[in-house]
């Protein structure tokens, strides 16, 4: 009888990781609490070591007919308007990083996991309880049709930053700090092309930093500021148009959408106890500066994917799993973390004078010199686990 693999969460991670297992052949039950997939404006950038992967699932074309690949980073610097364009050309998918809006890339992968006829789907379903026996796990469910039990041979937590399997099932800690700020995503329809500028872009500055990235062809841009988190969220329309007013070109937009959240850097003190193991913010989250945060997720996936094959397949022990824990909670703690609050200290907290001024020479220099652009973007190559 085929192994069955519960994954708790539908979003992009969950599905990415219930799909790579169905495809070999595990039955996979994903159940999701809410009625839908998340379309909020939240994830948006892939890095290009991730591409391959995708390619090797069979989902890269898709990915590309929805969204686009860019080769080139820009940094704007708010106070002069100094534009400095990072490119990279190499040939092949190296460089390219894939624009994508995470709820079309849930969409993308729902329709590849609905296809597969060892997968079944409970969306309105919440997890209640798991207890884990010498061979497997039993899940305690409530849906639409009251509640049930789905006995499985492994559990994933795939159910974000707020992890139900995290918190309650397996009672971990979620060690870390919250950044003291707000970050207010937008949807904003706005002819930034039509000032060149790249396709992605960090504005420096203490008032207007900004992650700046092209979603949509043609005109429709994420445009992501920090505010007060004290401040309520009454108003908040009204103070996107005030913070817009100083921080983009003076252009005719519209804003589509919003989303407010706070920022974290947090670590869950495991990512397996026996039969269950976590994935993607579950087990870790970051602030989002420089697009580390889902990438982080989907190498996750593809190491989860990878380790659960092996066991399941191919007779491979369970160390391998905990080789899986071992070497993600690394990657986030040594590589990702620390590069995703550089980030975002250089973006926003910046002080006027010599330090700032230190690092807009910084930029330059790396856009004089291939092999520095080369060594600048290729970073994300080190959130990958190999076994």
């Amino acid at each position: 009888m085929a192994q069955h693999v519960i994954v708790v969460g539908a979003g992009p991670i969950g599905l990415l990781t219930a799909f790579g297992l169905a495809k070999e052949g595990t039955r996979v039950t994903i159940i999701e609490a809410e009625e839908q997939f998340n379309d909020k404006p939240r994830a948006l950038v892939y890095h290009y070591p991730v591409l391959p992967h995708l390619d090797r699932l069979g989902l890269l074309q898709d990915c590309e007919a929805e969204g686009f690949l860019r080769q080139t980073f820009g940094w704007r610097i708010h106070s002069t308007g100094e534009l400095i364009e990072w490119k990279w050309t190499p040939e092949g998918m190296g460089g390219n990083a894939l624009h994508l809006h995470q709820g079309l890339l849930s969409k993308i992968i729902a329709r590849h996991v609905s296809a597969q006829p060892n997968v079944e789907i409970l969306l309105r379903t919440k997890l209640t309880g798991c207890c884990q026996t010498a061979g497997g796990v039993i899940a305690e469910v409530e849906g639409p049709n009251g509640s049930a039990v789905l006995e499985g041979d492994y559990l994933i937590g795939a159910d974000g930053a707020n992890s139900t399997v995290r918190q309650n099932v397996l009672g971990l800690q979620f060690l870390g700090t919250t950044w003291p700020e707000r970050y207010v995503a937008t949807n904003t329809r706005i002819n930034l092309s039509a000032l060149n500028y790249p396709e992605s872009v960090m504005q420096l500055d203490q008032k207007h930093g900004s992650i700046i990235c092209k979603i949509e062809q043609p005109d429709v841009w994420r445009v992501t500021f920090v505010e007060d988190p004290e401040l309520p969220f009454e108003g908040l329309e009204e103070r996107i148009h005030t913070m817009f007013a100083d921080h983009l070109p003076d252009l005719p937009y519209e804003v589509l959408a919003y989303s407010p959240y706070r920022m974290h850097q947090r670590i869950a003190d495991r990512m397996r106890v026996g039969r269950i193991l976590l994935v993607g913010d579950a087990g870790h989250i970051t602030n989002p500066t420089g697009g580390l945060g889902l990438t982080g997720g989907m190498f996750d996936a593809f190491a989860l994917i990878g380790a659960l094959n092996r066991v399941i397949h191919d007779g491979a022990g369970e160390e391998i799993l905990e080789f899986y824990e071992r070497d993600r909670r690394r990657v986030f703690a040594e590589v990702t973390s620390p590069r995703a609050s550089f980030n975002l200290r250089n973006l926003y907290h910046l002080k006027e004078g010599q330090e700032k001024e230190d690092r807009i020479a910084f930029l330059r220099a790396v856009a004089a010199d291939p092999r520095l652009v080369k060594r600048e973007m290729s970073f994300t190559t080190q959130m990958e686990t190999h076994f």
